[in-house]
């Protein structure tokens, strides 16, 4: 380049100082015989008199001995600043591919002359001669032929016109208003209101990317998405502007239940934002789509592209959701479709959908408040109303403990996820994942989902994200898996169906609200106890004898003597008078009594639950348990730590332990002398 400019200098020199100017210099610009005036020399170097006819050297410049016209050094002499400043389109910037062999996608005409080697050149599409071009000066820089409404274009690139039907972006039409920031950011419109051209989107000149872009597509977070400043990014299939009509999420980083590929099944290269975010790009591609009415990136046969992401969401396929929805749901569409779909669009469309889940569903979906979807069908008169939770469920609309949240599942306020937000259905169900399943307890073969998170895992696994600390009953003697493999609740399942919570406790359909409980109620009291401690309706007695009774479950492991004294009596304190050994708050968290409803309060009883931990095996070790049938003793078999020393002495003093080791046997209720003695 500075030897270009080296060259100019010395025409000039020639030019001005040695006289050399002929009569060939009466001929104008348009004229293409050689010509050593000023203004045909500066870049037709060798038609420097000296040269062109002496075919010699002068004293202070060697003779061409190839013509130098026409390159594009010659042309970046001046189109890097040194005439007007054009150095950031045409001379810094990207520009019009040149150097290169055409390829085969691309038709070159006559008129667009390329080097001797083949190669695309500056004098490919221009020409320093005045020649005729439309619309003007200002938008066709001495191009060879006319360009309105891009039609130089086209007339190389012939592979990206023909608009859909060729699976490319139409191009003349004028269906859309174009916003401003094509035009602002060097965009060309149309000779037509609004008309799209090659050149609304392409420049030829300047831009980003190696496609010379008027904006990018791939950088939402510093620039306008290109796409985006005509169709927003809330694209209307069908132009109708109405409220609470989404499209897909853009120009956002894919959720952590979505894994994006790195390459489409048909091989092509998925392409991202510069942070990773999804853009439109992404799914569509503008020239040379496969699916053509779409121009979507690959074809989308039953919902092929959205399940390349949506990998885990596509098990919904031939699940009762998906049939529920392609028979009854389609059905009450405004505009029925065929009923032939995939995996995805039976309920979602990319574009136009219902609220934020982009829903098609013939439900009144804005009702509901985030994380109850569930609600639109499992509810009276709902197409799903044979599968409601009925009474009996978990509770729902509630907030957490701070100890009892868990970051696997997420939690909703009235705008969506929140990490304060409250139990809804979504927290512990999904749409698509049927599992695990379970078999109808009427029609042999028909197997029903639960749509449980984690499912994949274990069927407790959801429960205990919010319940560890019960998680340690697995491999203990309340794990029926072990001790009573057929045993089956209320729901007809079996411990390995539903999970080491199951066997006691359902999330639906429990027997009762407290504990949510689905294993037999056994009776307040039995045979051989006392009848003056009896507790009428106590529910956290009847909850243990449902099991530890004859002939169920746990028929072995009945115990002799089962009830305390009603109340909670509390002696004073050992030297001070007045002042109770312990009091009802300093025990309610560690030994809680129980109202007859199940309650803890201070006007509740010793029960079963008071003394034992039904989820914890040995109090001294947080731990599940050894996954047989064990035989338990006074330090373990699912009692609380400490209970003799924290609990028992505090009323009953020395005698604690012992009174404690016999509370179930007749043996230190009725032989008060022997083998030891009370007071």
């Amino acid at each position: 380049m500075i030897l270009a400019k080296r060259l100019l200098i010395i025409v000039h020199l020639l030019v001005l100082f040695t006289g050399v100017l002929s009569s060939h210099a009466a001929t104008t610009t348009t004229s293409l015989k050689p010509d050593s005036a000023k203004e045909c020399a500066l870049c037709h170097y060798s038609w420097v008199e000296t040269f062109f006819f002496e075919k010699r050297s002068t004293e202070i410049a060697a003779f061409p001995e190839a013509p130098l016209v026409a390159t594009a050094e010659m042309c970046y002499s001046c189109h890097d600043g040194s005439t007007v400043d054009s150095r950031q389109a045409v001379y810094n910037d990207r520009k019009h591919q040149v150097g290169i062999i055409p390829s085969d996608a691309v038709e070159i005409p006559e008129i667009f002359p390329l080097d001797e080697e083949g190669k695309m050149d500056c004098a490919t599409c221009h020409s320093a001669h005045g020649l005729t071009t439309k619309p003007g000066i200002e938008k066709t820089i001495f191009l060879r032929t006319a360009n309105e409404n891009s039609d130089m274009c086209k007339m190389c690139h012939v592979d990206k016109v023909g608009g859909p039907e060729k699976g490319n972006h139409p191009v003349n039409t004028t269906a859309l208003k174009a916003a401003e920031n094509i035009t602002r950011y060097g965009g060309a419109l149309g000779s037509e209101p609004n008309q799209v051209i090659c050149e609304s989107c392409h420049v030829a000149h300047g831009g980003f990317t190696d496609r010379r872009l008027v904006l990018p597509m791939d950088n939402p977070d510093s620039h306008q998405v290109l796409c985006e400043v005509c169709h927003t990014k809330q694209p209307s299939l069908s132009r109708e502007k109405t409220l609470q009509r989404f499209s897909h999420p853009l120009d956002l980083p894919p959720g952590l239940t979505i894994t994006i590929p790195k390459y489409w099944d048909n091989g092509q290269h998925v392409v991202l934002g510069q942070g990773g975010q999804m853009v439109c790009r992404t799914c569509h591609i503008p020239h040379g789509s496969e699916e053509k009415e779409s121009l979507l990136t690959v074809k989308n046969d039953k919902d092929s592209l959205c399940v390349q992401c949506h990998r885990e969401q596509s098990e919904i396929v031939d699940t009762v959701h998906y049939r529920i929805v392609v028979t009854k749901g389609e059905k009450d569409r405004e505009v029925p479709r065929d009923v032939d779909l995939g995996s995805c669009s039976p309920c979602h469309l990319a574009h136009d959908g219902l609220g934020k889940l982009i829903t098609d569903l013939p439900i009144e979906v804005f009702d509901t408040k985030p994380g109850e979807l569930c609600n639109s069908c499992h509810t009276p008169g709902g197409i799903a109303e044979e599968v409601m939770p009925h009474d009996f469920s978990h509770p729902m609309d509630m907030k957490l403990p701070e100890e009892n949240k868990s970051l696997m599942l997420p939690l909703y306020n009235d705008e969506g996820m929140a990490a304060d937000g409250k139990v809804r259905c979504s927290t512990c169900h999904t749409y698509h994942d049927p599992f695990p399943e379970y078999d109808d307890s009427v029609e042999k073969g028909v197997k029903h989902g639960t749509y449980l998170r984690f499912s994949e895992r274990s069927p407790a696994y959801i429960c205990l994200q919010c319940h560890p600390q019960h998680g340690l009953v697995e491999g203990t003697d309340h794990d029926l898996s072990i001790t009573a493999p057929d045993f089956v609740n209320i729901f007809g399942q079996t411990t390995a169906q539903g999970g080491v919570c199951s066997p006691c406790h359902v999330s639906h359909k429990a027997v009762q609200q407290r504990h949510l409980w689905s294993a037999p109620i056994g009776p307040v009291v039995m045979e051989g106890w006392e009848q003056e401690y009896k507790v009428d309706n106590d529910m956290m007695t009847s909850l243990c004898t449902g099991c530890h009774f004859p002939g169920e479950s746990a028929g072995k492991q009945v115990p002799e003597f089962g009830l305390h004294p009603k109340g909670f009596f509390v002696p004073e304190k050992e030297g001070v008078p007045g002042q109770p050994a312990m009091t009802f708050e300093m025990v309610k968290n560690e030994f809680p009594i129980f109202t007859p409803e199940g309650e803890i309060a201070e006007s509740g009883n010793i029960v079963c639950s008071t003394c034992h931990n039904p989820h914890q095996w040995d109090p001294h070790v947080a731990e599940e348990g050894p996954g047989k049938n064990t035989e338990g003793c006074a330090c373990n078999s699912f009692l609380r730590p400490d209970l003799h020393t924290a609990f028992c002495t505090e009323c009953h003093g020395a005698n604690g332990l012992i009174m404690l080791k016999y509370f179930h046997s007749h043996l230190g209720r009725k032989q008060k002398k022997a083998p030891f003695s009370f007071k």
